[in-house]
């Protein structure tokens, strides 16, 4: 799977362990930064990586900062984004069954390694379940993209 990632400085060591991670399970993924763990904020990586998205050049994304929810926040912002922030194995399996996330953001400080990495591993291997009900609830979630324009 083409993957893109992001993360601020609260997230950058974890980015790393988990580009490490992809790129050894073989998938091709996309580091937009930051490099370092000098202060910055999660709304810039987090545009980057949903522009990335958006535009198809990858199929998912992954954000990282201190908690997940800023980066979640952000990226929900975005027309065409759903993203689901990885708390947990059943909401995050949820989340790409019956609503096609399409970014997962995790916390660095919430959860260590090997729950991040179970996190991602769900959350990749999860089909969206196309059901008619929940082609449905797409089209209105883009109904409701739609009024913000």
């Amino acid at each position: 799977m083409n993957i893109a990632i992001g993360s601020d400085h609260a997230g950058f060591e974890r980015k790393q362990f988990i580009l490490e991670y992809l790129t050894a399970k073989g998938h091709i993924v996309t580091d937009v930064g930051t490099q370092c763990v000098s202060r910055t904020h999660s709304a810039i990586y987090a545009l980057k990586v949903t522009d990335l998205v958006n535009l198809g050049t990858v199929e998912r994304g992954i954000l990282i900062c201190g908690t997940g929810v800023g980066m979640a926040i952000c990226a929900n912002k975005v027309n065409g984004i759903r993203a689901v922030m990885g708390s947990d194995s059943y909401t995050v399996e949820q989340a790409r069954r019956h609503n096609d996330t399409n970014i997962l953001t995790l916390g660095s400080l919430t959860l260590d390694k090997e729950s991040t990495i179970n996190l991602i591993d769900i959350w990749l291997a999860t089909e969206f379940e196309a059901s008619q009900t929940r082609l449905h609830r797409l089209t209105l979630i883009n109904d409701i993209e739609n009024r913000q324009t």
